[in-house]
């Protein structure tokens, strides 16, 4: 648009130059237009077209301007929308990984708790199972024990059956011999 202007200025100072050169009466005694009557009255066809076409430069310059205004500020918009877009993509992708980080934090703490509690259960067992382990062996001692007494204690009774029963027989065959010796 630069370009165009330029090229109008320079156009219209040629046009301005020629019309002065070149007047459309010519030379007649001497200037540039004796006759005519630059005051009031004057022929102002040229004027008219010229004030126009200033009319119209001015009018596309101002166009011009507004567009280039416009731009600015709708690219300014987009600016403005860009970084709160941005910005907000940033938020909300820190609080996408806040929450995950916490996620994972919860997930980690609760696989330490599941674990504490397998091992405690696992503790439990064991202690279970030595204590079940240390019963029965008790149990098998003490069966054993008892069954030792329950056979010292027949041995014993056998024994004391058979002196007894030889006590007996010697009574019987002492009395057996008195009574044999009676008669």
């Amino acid at each position: 648009m630069a370009k165009k202007v330029i090229l109008l200025s320079i156009a219209t100072a040629f046009m301005a130059v020629g019309c002065v050169a070149f007047p459309d009466d010519g030379y007649h005694d001497g200037r540039y237009d004796s006759g005519r009557n630059y005051g009031y009255g004057y022929n102002r066809g040229a004027d008219e077209r010229y004030d126009r076409e200033r009319d119209r430069q001015r009018w596309e310059y101002q166009q011009q301007r507004n567009r280039l205004e416009q731009e600015r500020r709708r690219q300014e918009i987009e600016r403005r929308n860009w970084d709160q877009n941005r910005k907000n993509q940033q938020d909300w992708e820190r609080r996408k990984n806040d929450a995950e980080r916490q996620r994972l934090d919860q997930q980690r703490q609760k696989m330490q708790q599941d674990r504490q509690r397998l091992d405690q259960q696992r503790q439990k067992a064991q202690n279970d199972r030595t204590k079940r382990a240390e019963y029965e062996q008790k149990k098998r001692e003490q069966n054993r024990n008892q069954a030792n007494r329950n056979a010292e204690q027949r041995k014993q009774w056998d024994n004391r059956r058979q002196e007894n029963n030889k006590r007996m027989n010697e009574n019987r065959r002492d009395q057996n011999q008195r009574e044999q010796r009676k008669d």
